[in-house]
């Protein structure tokens, strides 16, 4: 067994003060170490403040900061991504863009993730009424908010009735990259947060990406029925991952019938391979 790349992510939300909270992205790699850094008004979530933080290497290990203005006035919500990807035209080459709109994208995730601890600030009376607005705005959407009929715990009982005020979310990710003595890759992927724990495993073959095994496993959900979802991994057996869209991915992986956190893993764990070849070969 080979081992050819790691990958980690932490993202934080913690309440700065009345009027403000920061979330914090930290990306790195065996070639990268990057953080992001929003600072949002609790109300409307616009962005006030944004920096990438360029941590350095071997060799030079001097941290740069990176004001990025075009993201300030954005909204660090869903819905901005068309917004948020012009608010990044200042980091130069298209492949350290795309590798810091994927750290934004996590950013922006981790928000709203933090949100349901801010209802009041949102403008709701209750995390109950809070809880219902999603069950709304977000039906179809995966496999809890597509079959709400079916659930036997509320996202309002998840969560319970004291909320954080401070530490608001926490999500750690991984990937891992391996090479058997067949010469076929095999990837690991991790998600841990103050919400989900869940994991996948994938063996792949040739230049096409062809998926030979594909595996995983939902720990920590808000609901049984979120678990039902890792049924999909079958959908990949005999698949060609390489050139394939996230959206075909998603389809494969059941969309509104999948679980959201297990498609962006197993994306993840596609662009990992991408990331190693493109660290051997360089850009």
């Amino acid at each position: 067994m080979e081992f050819l790349l790691q990958r980690f992510w932490h993202i934080s939300v913690v309440r700065e003060a009345e009027k403000y909270i920061k979330s914090t992205a930290v990306y790195s790699d065996s070639g990268e170490e990057i953080a992001m850094v929003f600072k949002v008004d609790v109300h409307d979530f616009v962005i006030r403040e944004a920096y990438l933080r360029c941590l350095g290497g071997p060799g030079n290990m001097a941290e740069r900061r990176i004001p990025l203005p075009g993201l300030v006035g954005v909204s660090a919500y869903l819905g901005s991504g068309s917004e948020l990807r012009q608010g990044l035209n200042n980091i130069p080459g298209e492949g350290a863009r795309s590798l810091v709109r994927s750290v934004v994208n996590e950013t922006v995730t981790s928000l709203v993730q933090a949100e349901t601890f801010l209802y009041r600030e949102r403008g709701y009376t209750s995390l109950s009424d809070y809880s219902q607005a999603w069950d709304q705005f977000y039906a179809g959407s995966c496999r809890f908010y597509s079959n709400l009929d079916q659930t036997k715990v509320s996202w309002g009982d998840y969560i319970g009735d004291n909320i954080r005020e401070v530490q608001l979310f926490d999500r750690f990710k991984s990937q891992q990259l391996y090479r058997n003595s067949a010469g076929n890759y095999l990837v690991t992927g991790t998600l841990v947060d103050s919400f989900h724990h869940m994991s996948t495993w994938l063996e792949i073959q040739g230049e096409g990406l062809q998926v030979v095994r594909a595996e995983g496993e939902i720990i920590r959900v808000p609901d049984d029925v979120c678990r039902e979802s890792s049924r999909y991994l079958n959908n990949l057996k005999g698949i060609k991952l390489s050139g394939l869209r996230k959206k075909e991915m998603a389809e494969l992986l059941g969309t509104g019938q999948g679980c959201v956190h297990f498609i962006d893993l197993i994306y993840d764990s596609v662009r990992t391979i991408g990331r190693y070849r493109e660290l051997v070969t360089g850009p």
